[in-house]
C-alpha cells in the first residue's frame, strides 16, 4: 500500500511540473526573428515590446488585401504618435522587391512592410488566408486575429485599440 501511495504522489508531482511549465507558445507571441523591408531595413518585432504591434499580412495578388489598406491607414492615422506600431507583412515569395514596392505605392500603403518570402511568420502564426490582421499587446502576446478587413470594421478596431492600450498598461 505504501508503494502505491508513493507512486501516486510521484505521478502528481511529475504531472504538475509538466502542466505548470512556463512555456510561451510561439504562435501567440512576438517571435525573435529578423526580417527586412524591400529597402533592406532590418526589423525585429520583439524590439517593439511595450507597444501594441499591428501586423497586416498581404500579397500583391490579393484583391481583398488592397481593400484593407485604407482601413489600416485610417487606423494608423488615428494612432499617430501613440503606443501603436503598424507593419505590413508581404508574403509574395517570388516577386522582385521593386514590384512589391510598386504595389505599396499604388495601394497608398502608409505603413512599412517586411518581406516574409519564406513564410516564417505565416507558418509560425498559422495564417490561413489573407488579408489577416494580427494585434499583439504591449507584453508581446497575441490579443486579436481577424481575416478580411472592411471600412465598417474601423469603428470596432478603434474601440478595441483603447482596450488593448489600457489592458497592457494595467498589466504592468
Amino acid at each position: 500500500m505504501r508503494y502505491f501511495s508513493n507512486s501516486i504522489l510521484f505521478l502528481i508531482v511529475i504531472s504538475s511540473l509538466t502542466f505548470c511549465k512556463n512555456t510561451q507558445d510561439p504562435t501567440k507571441s512576438l517571435i525573435d526573428l529578423d526580417l527586412f523591408t524591400a529597402k533592406e531595413e532590418k526589423v525585429n518585432f520583439q524590439n517593439f515590446q511595450g507597444k501594441v504591434v499591428v501586423l497586416d499580412f498581404w500579397a500583391t495578388w490579393c484583391e481583398p488585401c488592397k481593400k484593407a489598406v485604407p482601413v489600416v491607414n485610417a487606423w494608423k492615422k488615428s494612432k499617430e504618435g501613440s503606443e501603436f506600431v503598424f507593419y505590413g507583412v508581404n508574403t509574395d515569395s517570388d516577386l522582385p522587391k521593386e514590384e512589391i514596392e510598386k504595389h505599396q505605392r499604388e495601394w497608398k500603403m502608409e505603413y512599412p512592410s517586411v518581406l516574409d518570402r519564406t513564410w516564417k511568420l505565416v507558418e509560425n502564426y498559422k495564417i490561413d488566408g489573407m488579408p489577416c490582421l494580427l494585434v499583439f499587446g504591449k507584453d508581446g502576446a497575441l490579443v486579436y486575429r481577424q481575416y478580411g478587413l472592411q471600412a465598417e470594421d474601423l469603428a470596432g478596431l478603434l474601440i478595441r485599440s483603447r482596450i488593448w492600450k489600457e489592458e497592457s498598461s494595467i498589466s504592468k
